[in-house]
């Protein structure tokens, strides 16, 4: 299903929690307010969930309808040290805990014939981004069996269930738990979950860096993904993101180094493709970084290389970014 035009602008909805288990006050809903006010009434809303079936019901209903255009749970964990960015829900209860409206809950399925567990629909690209760019973010597969794992669960099979999708991508939907204030400060928290929610409203625009190697008989570079990357198997560039502050040759040589564990003199720009993926937007810089010894390098982030000529550059799978590059100097030679 696909979100009509005039709905892909609709703001995303950013919940918090009621107090629960005797607490005075809960968080989550200040951080959800906080961030509401933040992104303003155009891009977010935020609503406070109860914390009972009906609370995890609510934002499960406005993805069926098409209401908004990507979903932030937020909730606090006592046991947690840093802003969690929960990947997956399960499809169960805990035993024995009960929610305030005295509902007891057991190990029967959250939604009978749906998967056991359902993976979170904000592309992990895009979460590996944010957690580079924060100390205060972690990864997390670990979303309990109360109602923050149940709100959660509802609202992925609601995706799953009715196909909503934002122009070609699922709709997203995440997870976050709060460690206490007291472990880390409210505005710190703020500003981790605002990250998010930035990511989650609109696809980032990404700069990116390649660095153009060649070997001696003039055959450039290309790496591959590893099998645990998102992208595993397709061939790149060695390069990567620019990070805030650095330039663009700062940028490929400290990648190249990272990537190759080998030290180059950037040259000049030689190519440049803005490409639209699903989940982003990446302004690629090629660099011409002159020519090195193949025995010289060390692969460290990829599991395989290849020296290609000319007529050899169709001859691996390129990234969709890189592959507008290779196919024109495929027509036009090499820079």
């Amino acid at each position: 299903m696909q979100i009509p035009p005039s709905s892909r602008k609709r703001p995303i909805l950013v919940t918090g929690f009621e107090p629960f288990d005797g607490m005075d006050a809960n968080h989550s809903w200040d951080i959800a307010r906080a961030i509401a006010k933040e992104m303003g009434a155009e891009e977010a809303i935020c609503k406070l969930l109860s914390v009972d079936e009906e609370g995890s019901k609510i934002s499960s209903r406005a993805i069926k309808l098409g209401e908004y255009s990507g979903v932030l749970h937020l909730g606090i964990a006592m046991d947690r040290k840093r802003v969690c960015i929960e990947i997956v829900a399960k499809n169960k209860y805990d035993i024995g805990r009960i929610d305030n409206s005295g509902r007891i809950l057991s190990m029967e399925k959250i939604v009978h014939g749906a998967p056991d567990n359902i993976a979170t629909t904000l592309s992990r690209h895009v979460i590996d981004e944010c957690i580079e760019e924060s100390e205060d973010l972690v990864l997390s597969s670990e979303c309990g069996g109360y109602i923050c794992n149940e709100t959660y669960f509802r609202s992925l099979n609601s995706v799953l269930e009715s196909d909503m999708r934002v122009e070609r991508r699922p709709l997203p939907v995440l997870f976050i738990h709060l460690p206490p204030t007291d472990l880390l400060p409210l505005d710190r928290q703020i500003k981790a979950v605002s990250d998010i929610a930035e990511a989650i409203s609109a696809p980032p625009s990404m700069l990116v860096v390649g660095a153009l190697l060649r070997d001696s008989s003039g055959r450039i570079l290309s790496c591959r993904r590893p099998p645990e990357d998102q992208w595993s198997g397709w061939w790149e560039f060695p390069g990567g993101k620019v990070s805030k502050g650095e330039t663009l040759m700062d940028a490929v040589s400290r990648e190249v180094n990272e990537e190759l564990g080998i030290h180059i003199t950037p040259g000049e720009e030689v190519a440049r493709e803005l490409y639209r993926y699903e989940d982003r937007t990446v302004d690629l810089r090629i660099i011409d970084c002159g020519v090195i010894d193949p025995d010289s390098i060390t692969l460290i982030e990829h599991d395989e290389s290849a020296w290609l000529d000319r007529e050899g550059l169709n001859e691996v799978k390129w990234l969709p970014a890189d592959t507008p590059i290779i196919e024109a100097w495929m027509v036009n030679g090499l820079p």
